[in-house]
């Protein structure tokens, strides 16, 4: 099967998230399946990547020209909509997947429905579906979810079913031992918690702690945040980096002390493979990420909270020794096999083009804000 992964968020490496790690490890899996994948995505300018992509649009007339990364076949542009056709057109997809973390990603899901191919929409963003204030463009369409968590939310929001698809964790890339020295959280911004996670660092001065940067849009307070962190002689401030591996063998524990309703928390699964466990705030589908391989904190709770959790970790071995294989048995159950999670796409996509396999929704239960 021929299938084609439609994003309007840069890819790597432009933009490393948790969608476009996931998007790079669904497709090197069905390669290894014998499926054949490529990426048509948004583009950032002003990087190398821009501009040889430039240069190639330039040479070739095409708007969306094909390019390779490590091995994936990207079709990188500006206008998603008017490019659709011409990606179509060159690399002559079975079928479709759709993700995105905006509305241009409901509507080329509506545009999508219509090229007559089998399509799903892979959500993996909660506020979005939430936000949904045109659910019908998703008629037609199959619809997947990163998580019970966000399966939920189509249900309360959409009044539609779902499949449930977690990330895909290749195990070999991520499975490391190293030092284990230090906590670590990966992107500190402020609705990832990383002013809890800054205070933590504070008030356990005798534990060493990592913050890692991701690729982001730049904001005062991550600005701010690595600037106090200069005073925090526990506190190593690494910049982004795709070797996530080197990240994770120096890691002891992972916070993920986010402010947002997270529809799942890869990090918290790349890393539990190590058998690290997880502090994180028990929001959205970081639960279903920790599962037992981890320690979960109510939102709202106090400091002291979260300095109890770390204490019990970092002071007590046999608790660390007993949350840590928790954590490696939880990456290592069954719905997370890759082999399993590839066949689940591709048992979707072929269902999903079967006579009328998708009927009109008729019962879609009408929107209501979160309280």
């Amino acid at each position: 099967m021929r299938i084609l992964f439609v994003n309007q968020r840069p890819y790597l490496p432009q933009q490393v998230g948790g969608v476009e790690q996931t998007t790079y490890e669904l497709v090197k899996q069905l390669a290894r399946n014998g499926h054949d994948a490529a990426v048509m995505c948004g583009m950032n300018r002003g990087d190398a990547a821009w501009l040889r992509n430039r240069l190639i649009a330039k040479v070739s007339g095409r708007a969306f020209p094909q390019e390779r990364y490590r091995g994936t076949r990207v079709y990188r542009g500006y206008d998603l909509g008017s490019g659709l056709d011409e990606v179509l057109a060159d690399f002559a997809p079975d079928a479709l997947v759709i993700a995105g973390n905006s509305a241009v990603s409901f509507q080329l899901a509506a545009q999508a429905a219509r090229s007559r191919l089998p399509c799903v929409y892979y959500a993996h963003d909660i506020k979005t579906l939430r936000t949904l204030s045109t659910p019908e463009l998703l008629d037609g369409v199959r619809l997947l979810a990163n998580s019970r968590c966000t399966a939920g939310v189509i249900s309360q929001c959409l009044g539609r079913d779902s499949t449930v698809l977690t990330p895909l964790i290749d195990r070999q890339a991520y499975r490391t031992s190293g030092s284990r020295r230090g906590v670590t959280m990966v992107n500190p911004r402020r609705i990832k918690g990383g002013q809890t996670a800054f205070e933590l660092a504070q008030a356990c001065p005798d534990i060493p702690f990592a913050f890692v940067e991701a690729w982001t849009e730049k904001e005062d307070f991550l600005t701010n945040l690595r600037n106090a962190a200069r005073g925090l002689p526990n506190v190593k401030w690494r910049r982004p980096t795709l070797r996530m591996g080197e990240v994770y063998g120096a890691t002891r524990i992972l916070l993920a002390p986010s402010e947002l309703e997270e529809s799942w928390g890869r990090v918290a699964s790349e890393a539990q493979v190590s058998g690290i466990p997880v502090i994180a705030s028990a929001r959205g589908g970081l639960p279903e990420a920790v599962g037992p391989g981890g320690i979960l904190i109510e939102p709202g709770a106090p400091l002291a909270d979260w300095v109890r959790a770390l204490r019990s970790l970092w002071d007590e071995p046999t608790f660390y020794a007993q949350l840590s294989e928790r954590a490696r048995a939880h990456a290592e159950r069954p719905e997370a096999d890759p082999q399993r999670q590839v066949e689940v796409l591709v048992e979707s996509l072929r269902s999903t083009a079967e006579p009328g396999a998708l009927k009109p929704v008729r019962d879609r239960r009408p929107y209501t804000a979160p309280p």
